[in-house]
């Protein structure tokens, strides 16, 4: 009985023991947690509350900035964006923006004050050192308070504006500074946090991609109308390579009147078209005076061959009153009338001799005398002369003058017939096509490829005016039909072979007299009996030719 007391004794001993070692150890752990978490006094939860809503704020600010910075691509509104934000950021008073040019130099591009007006960079000295520094590091640089700085408190400009705070933050981009932003403010406020610093660095990131963006577009764009300036000015110049004041013509021969055109248009030197007709000689004659200095005075026409010798005299030099029958009235001639511009004298072989003297007085001194008047008159006129004969070959045989022929001949143009330049009747038919499609009121008229080869094989002895009116007259032939096959032009009928017209009853020499001498004929047809180009296509001297045409009886026309 004694031995259980004993026994109860202790367990309730042990028992209280026990309770307080617990209250102890609760006790100590108090003690440790009151010194290693104090509980929080209102002040200090207020205040860190305060700086989690300001930190909110920036977030929030940050998020609206950078949805605005995306939201154009132009440049100049990033940049304006770029540092309005930063000012708003970082609560200071202005700020500017440089950006590296493609050597790496720092270039002021902007600069604006919390009311987002411009701002000079003058009013930047002190700036620019810290400028200097954040761009070589590549590091931000956040000052609180300038005057406790020893780098800068005592320059000129921060004890003149009284600065008291200023930040310098990199824009960078793949490990390089592509530029800086710089703000400042003469305000006291509070020092730059560590999350100010955290978002102002963070936007300066979005910044960096906002600015290359927008250099991207602008260089896309500017390239896009690059390109298209380009294109126009290939379509102008493909415009102006095969076809030269409404004259077409891809061939060589061509590029080069066209080429000539351009080197002589400005002056007031004499020229001379030769080719046979229907080329486009007053083609050229109206390209020479409206691609040059006179195309404001008028170009004034007359064809020498259309008209009686009194007459052309009249019409050229003019005439007093009563100087011959039927001159009523004075009369001022073309010479007078082009004066200042210029003077076309189509068919210039034509002229007689007697007119051809007093022609030559115009060139060689500037002035002309009426019918019927005693003193001369002074004109200032450009003269082109055209023809389809061979003036050379008219001077050998007494029928122009010689001195008019070198006169008139100073820069000679010569249009090779359109049989020489089949590489331009392709561009010629769409042309033509084109124009009379509008004339006519068709659209979508194509042609076939058989009658292509049609256009392509015909000799075209009159040239590119046969050519346009076998379009034209195609065209308006075709009735409804789209397409142009070879039934559109049955005029251009191939012409049978020489071996096909030959008498076969004769003998080979007789056979071979005769295709010479159709070749011989064919040839002086297409130089227009010129003797000297037919030789020269022939590959034979001139005196040989001669020869040939009398052995063969060949009359020329």
């Amino acid at each position: 009985m004694g031995s259980k007391k004993g026994e109860n004794g202790m367990k309730g001993a042990s028992k209280a023991a026990r309770s307080d070692q617990f209250f102890a150890e609760v006790q100590s752990e108090i003690k440790e947690l009151e010194q290693s978490e104090p509980v929080r006094s209102g002040e200090s939860s207020q205040r860190q509350l305060d700086t989690m809503m300001r930190k909110v704020e920036k977030l929030e600010m940050l998020t609206d900035i950078t949805k605005a910075l995306n939201s154009t691509l132009n440049l100049n509104e990033v940049l304006e964006k770029i540092i309005d934000s930063t000012i708003q950021l970082s609560d200071t008073d202005r700020g500017f923006l440089m950006l590296a040019d493609e050597r790496g130099a720092l270039e002021f591009k902007i600069a604006r004050d919390r009311e987002k007006r411009p701002l000079d960079k003058e009013e930047f000295t002190i700036s620019f050192s810290i400028v200097n520094e954040v761009a070589v590091r590549g590091e931000s640089l956040f000052i609180s308070d300038i005057l406790e700085d020893s780098r800068f408190k005592n320059q000129k400009s921060v004890l003149d504006l009284q600065l008291k705070r200023a930040l310098c933050v990199p824009l960078t981009l793949e490990k390089s500074v592509i530029g800086v932003i710089y703000a400042d403010s003469n305000r006291l406020s509070p020092a730059f946090a560590t999350g100010d610093i955290s978002i102002i660095s963070a936007f300066a990131s979005q910044a960096a991609i906002a600015i290359e963006n927008a250099k991207l577009h602008g260089n896309l764009v500017l390239s896009q109308e690059t390109l298209a300036l380009e294109n126009q000015k290939l379509r102008l110049e493909l415009s102006g390579k095969y076809e030269f004041s409404g004259i077409i013509g891809r061939s060589k021969p061509m590029q080069e009147i066209f080429l000539t055109i351009q080197k002589i248009a400005h002056l007031s030197t004499t020229v001379l078209i030769q080719g046979e007709t229907g080329t486009g000689k007053e083609l050229i004659a109206r390209a020479v005076h409206f691609n040059g200095t006179r195309k404001g005075a008028p170009l004034v026409t007359i064809n020498c061959g259309a008209m009686p010798k009194e007459l052309l005299e009249s019409e050229l030099f003019g005439h007093k009153k009563g100087s011959f029958t039927g001159a009523a009235n004075d009369k001022a001639g073309l010479f007078e009338a082009a004066s200042g511009g210029t003077i076309f004298l189509d068919e210039i072989g034509e002229m007689p001799l007697e007119l051809q003297v007093k022609l030559l007085r115009v060139l060689q001194e500037g002035t002309i005398r009426r019918i019927g008047e005693n003193f001369d008159r002074k004109v200032d006129v450009r003269v082109i002369a055209a023809t389809n004969r061979e003036l050379d070959e008219d001077v050998k045989a007494g029928v122009f003058r010689r001195d008019l022929y070198y006169r008139l001949c100073v820069i000679p143009i010569t249009i090779p017939p359109l049989r020489m330049r089949r590489e331009d009747i392709l561009p010629l038919t769409e042309h033509f096509l084109g124009k009379y499609e509008a004339r006519m009121n068709k659209e979508g008229i194509e042609i076939s490829s058989e009658a292509m080869k049609l256009l392509l094989m015909n000799p075209w002895p009159g040239n590119v005016r046969e050519l346009e009116n076998s379009i034209e007259r195609s065209l308006a032939l075709c009735g409804d039909s789209r397409l142009l096959t070879p039934v559109h032009f049955p005029h251009l009928i191939p012409e049978s072979g020489l071996l096909d017209q030959l008498d076969q009853s004769k003998s080979l020499k007789e056979k071979l007299h005769s295709v010479e001498r159709q070749i011989i004929v064919e040839t002086l047809e297409k130089t227009n009996g010129r003797i000297t180009r037919a030789a020269e296509l022939l590959e034979v001297t001139r005196q040989h030719l001669h020869n040939k045409i009398k052995k063969y009886k060949i009359t020329l026309h």
